[in-house]
């Protein structure tokens, strides 16, 4: 049984070594310079689709975040969809209605409702969806549509980080989403891009009135619509020049609720577009999505292997030393002993190793994400936070979706 244990920690490792040197690899074939882009004569008109539910705390910085935009005025609209709030989202966005923002209210429907009630009133021949409590840089408009140059890109995502970390949670979702950045720019590179971030990504208008708007009901209705355009043969792009920023769930029940929903979605959008795995959909169906679900797998296992194992080795250690006599009360004896045989521990441990490689690779992930949206302040606290506490945080998510899935249980938003 333990052999068998060691085979699936080993074998988890080595596809952890596979992937990231995939990643790597196909970061490093990224050609920016070759791509088709619009020039700045050349930008078309565009529409930006902001639903909004109970954001009066965040909908007026999101509004005067996108109008600041160097985006030439003349060239695109804001349209705001109040899906029902109860709070004064609707009047304070009110405010802001004029030639360029156009402000609607109707009836509760969710997400996917409002931005197809949103789709309905554009003028643009492409659309931008972006949440109402998310903020972008000025440049960040123009940067993403330039890629629509080039006829065989249906959507185009953009580097997404939060905003201002301030508690734990917060700081640990600080390095997860830059290791998002780098990792959403390799996938681009093979077009195997499965997630266009409904906080602020470009479409082309066409796709919405060919195939259908988005999917009401689906609780990661930008997944859903991603793994589509993929479905369709279409071309995912990503733009690491347009830094928008997010704001993260603040607390562990907050966050808890929101993985759950991302998870739960992902597991049901995997089984709806299934077809998406095999040598048809390139790089996507034969690498990405497979490694993607066998990681998970992986991950969850190693995470409980490495909880049992650790408590198994304690007891042994604490027998061990009453067998010997050891002087356990003495206690510089005592964390001498413990300083020295942690380390042996520690560096004859493949798990371990591995993971010195993946804070090495993690750290060239930051210098990218520091070069394409600025200095990143408070890495000093967000990293060992996150090497802390992600690993389990996300076994623990991924087993609470597991089960709501084999369960039947219902996902809402909130």
């Amino acid at each position: 049984m333990i052999s068998l244990i060691l085979i699936v920690v080993y074998l988890s490792i080595y596809v952890g070594l596979v992937a990231t040197s995939f990643y790597v690899l196909s970061f490093l074939q990224s050609k920016e310079k070759n791509k088709k882009l619009f020039k700045d004569n050349e930008l078309p008109f565009v529409s930006v689709i902001i639903p909004a539910y109970n954001e009066e705390n965040s909908i007026a910085k999101t509004l005067r975040s996108i109008l600041s935009s160097d985006y030439p005025e003349n060239k695109f609209e804001v349209i705001v969809v109040d899906d029902g709030s109860k709070d004064k989202t609707y009047e304070i966005a009110k405010r802001f209605q004029g030639k360029q923002v156009r402000i609607f209210t109707k009836k509760n429907g969710g997400k996917g409702s409002a931005l197809n009630f949103g789709i309905k009133q554009i003028k643009g021949d492409f659309v931008l969806s972006m949440d109402a409590d998310t903020f972008v840089s000025p440049k960040s408009l123009k940067n993403m549509i330039r890629y629509f140059k080039d006829e065989k890109v249906m959507s185009v995502t953009a580097a997404m980080v939060t905003e201002k970390p301030k508690n734990i949670w917060q700081r640990v979702q600080n390095v997860e989403y830059l290791f998002g950045l780098f990792l959403r720019k390799a996938f681009a590179t093979v077009n195997a891009v499965y997630i266009t971030p409904g906080a602020f990504s470009a479409y082309r208008k066409s796709f919405f009135d060919k195939y259908g708007g988005y999917e009401e009901g689906n609780i990661t209705e930008d997944l859903e619509l991603s793994m589509r355009i993929q479905k369709e043969g279409f071309v995912i792009e990503n733009c690491p020049d347009a830094p928008v920023y997010t704001i993260a769930p603040r607390s562990f029940k907050a966050l808890t609720i929101q993985r759950r929903r991302w998870y739960f979605g992902l597991i049901k959008n995997t089984l709806k577009y299934k077809q998406l795995f095999g040598p048809k959909y390139g790089d996507l169906g034969l690498f990405v999505l497979p490694v993607a679900w066998i990681s998970i797998f992986f991950s969850i296992f190693v995470i409980l292997y490495l909880i049992f194992d650790t408590a198994r080795k304690i007891r042994s250690e604490v027998l061990f030393l009453y067998e010997i006599n050891f002087d356990i009360l003495n206690l510089v004896n005592l964390n001498l002993y413990v300083f020295e045989r942690y380390l042996f521990l520690l560096f004859t441990n493949a798990v371990f190793l591995f993971i010195i490689f993946f804070i090495a690779i993690l750290g060239f992930y930051l210098y990218y994400a520091s070069k394409k949206i600025g200095r990143l302040s408070g890495l000093a606290i967000n990293l060992p936070l996150f090497f802390i506490f992600f690993a389990f945080l996300f076994g623990f998510w991924w087993v609470i979706s597991i089960v709501y899935a084999l369960s039947a249980k219902n996902v809402k938003w909130r």
